[in-house]
């Protein structure tokens, strides 16, 4: 299928009620757009990198099985649960592997899957004019749940009361979606997200060294986002990281090492006695959390989260 489609992108919010917006729960997980043609028996899972990844899920390679017309395209997430949650952790175990033995392994012992929660395209017509809640519709008759998808429930407006019930169960968030929005292939205020946590999506612009454990390590991250179209800083994360996460990361920032401070004006960083920033490039992208931002737009509290593979640093936008 030559079509291509981009996936349409949310503003942060706060939960509200309103008869006039649905929501659902916000998955943990990685965004794929699926093209899926079961004339041909194929599958695509197209990232938000552009890139298909269907290799790492083997057991998605069935997906038109699941499929009631001869082409559809799907936007949703791939998750791995557990107990019944999307553990983003063990997600992150499989998207880091290519050994198609590996693969293969952890495909039984890790399964993921597919939840849908739009469709843009069926049988030669694109739908992304139509409506949300027809889409909604139309998504229900042409996909079979399975053991590989899932279709995304949702309730019409009770917003607050549906956003407590999901904080309490420990889950990211919603989605809250007006229902008769199109299907926009940009960030769109149709298209709310509501966070459980504060986070932020951050650009790695370099890294300290570390001190005692962490000697051989790294000590934090040097986090910035695009602020008026430059580049800001916005904290020093030092928490949140395993041992494994930081032998990952200082392995794949000493390939991004460069001399230049990549911010605009060098940050006043306030590190101790003998401790230098190491600056790379603004290549790879995390998820921070944190408490809140001060006047300046730095975080407070901030602590490491995940990688975001899924995300360029020019997604990384802090908002006025």
């Amino acid at each position: 299928m030559k079509r291509r489609f981009k996936p349409m992108l949310a503003f942060p919010s706060k939960p509200f009620d309103s008869p006039d917006w649905l929501n659902e729960i916000k998955i943990d997980g990685t965004r794929v757009m699926g093209y899926i043609d079961t004339t041909k028996k194929s599958v695509e899972l197209i990232n938000r990198r552009g890139i298909d990844i269907l290799y790492r899920y083997p057991e998605l390679k069935t997906l038109y099985e699941d499929v009631k017309v001869k082409q559809v395209v799907l936007d949703g997430e791939i998750a791995c649960f557990e107990k019944g949650k999307p553990n983003f952790q063990k997600l992150q175990e499989r998207e880091h592997v290519d050994d198609p033995v590996r693969i293969e392994l952890l495909s039984k012992n890790m399964p993921v899957t597919y939840i849908v929660f739009d469709v843009l395209h069926v049988d030669g017509k694109d739908l992304v004019d139509k409506p949300l809640i027809e889409r909604k519709k139309i998504l229900e008759r042409v996909v079979s749940e399975s053991s590989r998808v899932l279709i995304s429930r949702y309730v019409i407006g009770n917003g607050k009361n549906f956003f407590q019930k999901v904080r309490k169960k420990g889950l990211e968030g919603i989605m809250s979606k007006k229902l008769d929005s199109p299907y926009i292939q940009e960030r769109s205020k149709y298209w709310l997200k509501i966070k459980a946590l504060k986070t932020l999506d951050c650009v790695i612009c370099g890294f300290t060294s570390g001190r005692g454990k962490r000697s051989e390590l790294l000590g934090s991250l040097i986090a910035g986002c695009y602020y008026q179209n430059k580049l800001k800083y916005v904290g020093k994360i030092g928490t949140g990281f395993s041992e494994k996460q930081l032998k990952e990361l200082l392995e794949r920032l000493e390939k991004l090492k460069v001399k230049k401070c990549p911010f605009p004006e060098e940050p006043e960083l306030k590190l101790p006695p003998g401790r230098k920033p190491v600056w790379t490039k603004p290549k790879l992208v995390c998820e921070v959390k944190f408490s809140e931002l001060t006047e300046d737009k730095i975080m407070r509290a901030p602590s490491f989260i995940r990688l975001r593979n899924d995300k360029i640093p020019k997604e990384c936008i802090l908002e006025s």
